[in-house]
């Protein structure tokens, strides 16, 4: 495997499933449902493209829970066990019983190639590397197409629109982003401009459509401290969250507009993933429906995944 190989995949070693076993180290950054999945599907992505053993570790917490959670300043100790339900990522077959843990907070092919030469030296005395990796982009981001096989492990299905309007989801990512990270956050002029672009296409080829707004909306006032359940002290003083803050007046000029509103995370990622196209937001969330199901058409932008998104 070569480091300057930019435009290639990666070819597998000769044995390499016998020398690494790479799995998702879910004890790390315990932010939104969809950045820790993102991360999940990663991992397993890469062990494919690179031809390794897969080890599956579920989520073991999730501290940003939605909005009215942060308004709240209340997490569901339980809430991740729904996703580790829905989302089932089989392990494959262990090549030993004795592992030398590793973990790594990044990867790249470089790192695979000096875990592997140490392996040939009998480092480790014969034992296969057990990495617990926190973040896959090293790789993942160099190879996106990788995710392709993360297709096969939807919990979701897309239904057929025979009979039913076209369905286009629009997810605003706002939430959290209200406080911490709001560069991240696009204007809602952005979506209205998409949206209404699909929308006018849709009609000149006289196609029935619906537009689904997915996003969060505070319906009060409240004070978000640093020290709330998914601020985790990434801000410095009290931030106040307004209703006036999301200017949802702006999103009355597009047509058949259905308001998806503070729903729950996995239904929104449902309607994400199962929409016949996706307007999407700089959000894991918004990828992470893109890539479980293969949405007909999508509507990106740029997004730097090593950020490690929350959510």
């Amino acid at each position: 495997m070569s480091e300057n190989a930019t435009e290639l995949y990666p070819v597998a070693l000769p044995d390499l499933e016998k020398k690494l076993v790479l799995t998702y180290d879910s004890g790390v950054m315990h932010d939104g449902v969809g950045a820790q999945l993102q991360r999940n599907y990663g991992t397993y992505a890469i062990a494919r493209l690179l031809g390794v053993i897969y080890l599956h570790s579920p989520l073991s917490r999730v501290d940003y829970q939605g909005l009215t959670a942060l308004k709240k300043n209340f997490i569901d100790p339980q809430f991740h066990s729904e996703f580790n339900d829905l989302f089932q990522f089989r392990s494959d077959l262990m090549p030993s019983d004795e592992f030398y843990e590793l973990n790594l907070q990044d990867i790249s092919i470089d790192t695979v190639n000096r875990l592997v030469a140490k392996f040939d030296q009998n480092a480790q005395g014969g034992r296969p590397y057990l990495v617990q990796l926190v973040l896959p982009y090293g790789i993942a981001d160099r190879f996106p197409d990788c995710y392709e096989v993360c297709k096969g492990l939807s919990p979701f299905t897309l239904t057929a629109r025979e009979g039913h309007a076209l369905r286009v989801a629009i997810h605003v990512r706002r939430g959290d982003l209200l406080v911490v990270d709001s560069d991240r956050m696009l204007p809602n002029a952005y979506y209205i401009q998409v949206a209404q672009n699909v929308a006018s296409t849709l009609s000149v080829l006289k196609v029935d459509f619906q537009l689904e707004l997915y996003t969060e909306v505070p319906y009060e006032e409240f004070v978000v401290q640093p020290e709330h359940h998914g601020i985790s002290h990434r801000i410095s003083a009290p931030v106040v969250v307004h209703p006036e803050m999301n200017r949802m007046d702006d999103f009355s000029v597009l047509p058949n507009l259905v308001h998806c509103i503070n729903g729950r995370a996995v239904d929104c990622l449902r309607g994400l993933a199962t929409a016949d196209i996706l307007v999407m937001s700089r959000s894991s969330l918004s990828y992470l429906g893109e890539s479980s199901t293969g949405t007909a058409s999508c509507c990106t932008t740029r997004f730097g995944t090593r950020r490690s998104p929350r959510g």
